[in-house]
Formats: C-alpha cells, sequence, structure tokens
C-alpha cells in the first residue's frame, strides 16, 4: 500500500513527535508498504537533527507544505506581531483545537490533491497538531475511498491540561471534534488511560473503530545510532539523568526529596544531570533546588538540550534515568516520549509520579522496586542509594514493546 503519514513534525525536526513518525515509517517499510510524509518543507526549517536525517529511510517521499509555522517562530513586524497576538488568543475565543491554523489551512487545501495524484490508499494523521483535524472533512468529500486513521498522541476532549476554561467552547470543541473523527475510519489512543478517559469523554461514533496503539521502544534504531558516534564518559562517581522538559506538574523535587534522604556518603557519589531548555525548565529547577539542602543542590548539574544522537548515548551512559509525572491523578493519561528513548537506551529508570501507564511500562522493564509516589521519597531514596553503591545492569530489550507489537494494530488495519 502506499500511506501517506501526516504530521506537521517530521524528521529532521528535533522534535519528540518527530521519532514516533520515523518508528512508524520503519515499522510500515518492514511490512512492505510505502511512505510518503506530508509535513513542512525540509528546506523550510530553522533547526534540523543531523542524527535524525541520517537515519531517515532514503525511501521515503516527502511533501513539504511551506515553512514553520508564525506560532512557532519570532514575529517580523507589526503585521505578524498582531496576527500572532490573534493566534495565541483563538482557543480562548473560539472552537478551535489549537493554534496551528496556518498548518489547518495549507492542508486542506493540498492534502486530497496529494493523495489523488501521489495514488494513496491511506493516510495517517499523526502526533498533532490537532488542528490539522481540520483536514478530513475535505479529504473524505474529494477521496471518498481513501482509508483515514487517526493518531493520538494526546487527547482532544478529556485531556485536562488543554481544555478551555470555558464550558461553552469546551462543549463546541467536543462536538465538533465528534463529527471530524465520525468521518475517520480507525483512531487510535497512545495509551490505556487515554482510550478509557476518550470512551468516557466522548462514548461511541457512529462507524469509528477504536484501538490502542503504544508508542515503541525501537532497540534497533538505539543500536544504528549509538554506532553514530562516541562512547559518552561521565567520570567517576554515579549518575542520574533527567531529559527533556520540566513542566509546572512534572517537576524535579521529588527527586530533589530523595536526594535529601541519602546519608552523606550515599549522597557524595551521586551526581543528576538535567538536561533541559535554558527557559521555563530552568526556571522550575532552580525553584525547586532553592528548596533543598545545599548538600543535594551541589549533586545537581543542569545541561543545555543535546540532538538525538547525543541525548541517546548520554542516556546508555547513565546509572539510571530519571522520570516524572505529576501527583494529579489526570496526568495518568500521559506516557512522556521520552520513556521509550530511556528503554532504548536501556537503562533503569527511576519513576515518581501516580500509577497510570507510564508506572506500568516502567514496572514491566525496570522493576516495581524501581516506582514510587511523590509520597514515597524514602522507598526512591533507597533506590538512589543502590545505584550509588553501584552500577546496575542493563535492561534487556523488551518484547512488550518494541516496534512489531506496539504498531500491531495498525498493521493489522492496513490488512
Amino acid at each position: 500500500m502506499k500511506i501517506a503519514i501526516v504530521s506537521y513534525f517530521a524528521p529532521p525536526q528535533p522534535a519528540v513527535a518527530s521519532h514516533r513518525v520515523l518508528r512508524l515509517t520503519r515499522e510500515l517499510m518492514r511490512a512492505g508498504h510505502s511512505v510518503h510524509w506530508v509535513t513542512l518543507d525540509p528546506k523550510a526549517l530553522e533547526k534540523r537533527d543531523a542524527t535524525l536525517e541520517a537515519v531517515t529511510p532514503p525511501a521515503v517521499v516527502v511533501h513539504g507544505l511551506g515553512g514553520i509555522n508564525l506560532v512557532d517562530r519570532t514575529a517580523n513586524g507589526f503585521v505578524e506581531k498582531v496576527v500572532r497576538t490573534v493566534i495565541f488568543k483563538l482557543p480562548d475565543l473560539w472552537p478551535v483545537f489549537d493554534r496551528h491554523v496556518e498548518w489547518a489551512r495549507r492542508l486542506r487545501r493540498q492534502l486530497p490533491e496529494i493523495v489523488r495524484r501521489e495514488g494513496l490508499d491511506a493516510v495517517l494523521l499523526c502526533c498533532g497538531p490537532h488542528g490539522q483535524l481540520a483536514a478530513v472533512p475535505r479529504l473524505r468529500r474529494r477521496c471518498p475511498g481513501i482509508r483515514i486513521v487517526v493518531d493520538y498522541r494526546d487527547l482532544l476532549s478529556g485531556n485536562t491540561w488543554r481544555q478551555s476554561k470555558s464550558e461553552r467552547l469546551r462543549r463546541a470543541v467536543s462536538a465538533k471534534e465528534r463529527r471530524i473523527l465520525a468521518k475517520a475510519d480507525v483512531l487510535f489512543l497512545n495509551t490505556e488511560d487515554a482510550l478509557a478517559s476518550f470512551r468516557t469523554t466522548m462514548g461511541d461514533i457512529a462507524g469509528l473503530r477504536v484501538e490502542l496503539m503504544r508508542n515503541t521502544a525501537d532497540y534497533e534504531l538505539g543500536d544504528r545510532i549509538a554506532q553514530l558516534g562516541p562512547r559518552v564518559q561521565l567520570g567517576p562517581g554515579a549518575h542520574l539523568g533527567f531529559f527533556g522538559t520540566i513542566f509546572p506538574r512534572r517537576r524535579m523535587r521529588p527527586v530533589l526529596d530523595a536526594m535529601a534522604r541519602l546519608a552523606p556518603d550515599a549522597l557524595a557519589k551521586l551526581t543528576a544531570h538535567v538536561y533541559c531548555d535554558s527557559g521555563e525548565s530552568k526556571r522550575l529547577l532552580d525553584e525547586d533546588l532553592a528548596a533543598v539542602p545545599e548538600t543535594v543542590r551541589v549533586r545537581v548539574v543542569r545541561h543545555d538540550l543535546l540532538g538525538y544522537g547525543d541525548a541517546l548515548r548520554t542516556m546508555a551512559a547513565m546509572d539510571a534515568l530519571l522520570l516524572v509525572n505529576s501527583p494529579d491523578p489526570a496526568d495518568q493519561i500521559f506516557v512522556p516520549g521520552k520513556l521509550y528513548d530511556y528503554l532504548m537506551a536501556r537503562r533503569p529508570v527511576l519513576f515518581l509520579g501516580e500509577r497510570g501507564d507510564a508506572w506500568r511500562i516502567v514496572e514491566e522493564t525496570s522493576g516495581a522496586a524501581w516506582c514510587f509516589t511523590h509520597a514515597e521519597t524514602e522507598g526512591a531514596a533507597r533506590v538512589l542509594a543502590q545505584v550509588a553503591a553501584g552500577r546496575p545492569a542493563d535492561l534487556a530489550p523488551s518484547s512488550l514493546h518494541v516496534p512489531a507489537t506496539s504498531f500491531a494494530p495498525l498493521l493489522r488495519v492496513l490488512a
């Protein structure tokens, strides 16, 4: 079959969503399908990840639809500043799915023509932004025989992080979402909790098949990336690694509190490395560090974000990796994308959060003894003390989370 993956984010863009597009592509090609990407024009990207570029299968056909949306770049001149301000206010004023209105407009106009010209059999709208759903009605009208598959990275309705404060807007967005999804063939949710939340919030939608399709740890890809650069040496002592964004509801404080419980000799052997942005993430980290003893603060080092290859190789060099979800039960529906990179690095993961899919994945791979709620910092401290005493063994690849298992629901649908 000829399959188009539609995603604003795709390699070589340095975004977590690009990783899922790449892994889906590799598995679809392994199954014998041809893959097209409908994404931003690679020539118009402001940032590129060299590793993602190097491991992109050369047989992928890329259809580039313009450059970065105004919402994701600096405005040039007065007019763009005014338009950008309006775009940011749109979700609070109008029932739009997100702020990527330029991307949705491009897809509505150009996607049906791409499908017809290339003789595509299926379209997979993947990874967001949710606004690209607006292309579905016109695509269905112009290409009635196309198979339309929607892959939600995050929920739209039922997502407490993204919902408007206005009940009127929430109802309007949900109604619009239902109308559009009724024109699709299949919807995939990426966690059990997200699937349950969707069914509770939206109920049944006539003609729409709703299934679970998790993300995946592509161990073969991880091994290939490891060979593209030298091994990372972190020096003496034991090293903990946190990679990615720190959110207001997902902060480092429970890890720091667990470190504060360690005996002085154990703490002196540990270094926690935090690879995050220098803006909001750094501010939140600094606030948490200010609330813990100096003996803990000096054991934490912040680094700038790394490219994908360097990040994976650095993860593999760590003695253990850190994953923090919020204590809010609503956070159970989220599995941070970096967890699958952690699995590919084959290092054990210390998880602090609520029982949900992320907890279960860490439990299945690192073991139940590595999972704790925010209130269980004493247990987390015991694990950190064990890490300080000696490097844990590498994790074996998990057959539950390899591409052939994770993406089997999509392959069945296409068959």
